[in-house]
């Protein structure tokens, strides 16, 4: 089951945007000219810690966990996602779709469920996944 971005695409993303906000904003408040080079390396310092922050905090991750019967553990999964502030809100597919309702969903990333015969597999940003993976195994 592959969901979201991989880990390249994310650390990009962090890293480019990073990198060319803190150049503008280097050159806009300091007066430099980009011909110092100091913006770019400025931008290029910040966007570094920015993708390894954002990469280790919002990649996509996966795990799986055996299950006795699927409606026991769909049971113990909304209750334990409605505690986090989660709603289910598509089942297609085989794939249920969780996330938050009001304006958290924009910054919080959704939840996808795949149940098979003895096993469930659960993706999301990494900070989810690592929560998830206490409270279910």
């Amino acid at each position: 089951m592959q969901f979201g971005p991989g880990l390249v695409a994310t650390f990009l993303y962090y890293f480019s945007s990073t990198a060319v906000v803190l150049a503008f904003v280097t050159v806009q408040s300091t007066g430099l000219n980009l011909a110092t080079g100091i913006p770019q390396q400025v931008g290029g310092l910040g966007g570094l810690i920015a993708g390894v922050l954002g990469t280790y905090f919002n990649r996509t991750l996966s795990f799986s966990v055996p299950i006795e019967g699927r409606k026991k553990f769909l049971n113990q999964l909304e209750s334990t996602l409605a505690s986090m502030g989660y709603e289910k809100i598509a089942d297609e597919e085989g794939v249920q779709t969780y996330q938050r309702s009001s304006f958290s969903k924009w910054f919080s990333g959704r939840i996808f469920v795949q149940v098979e015969d003895q096993q469930a597999t659960l993706a999301s940003r990494a900070i989810t996944v690592r929560r998830l993976k206490k409270v279910l195994t």
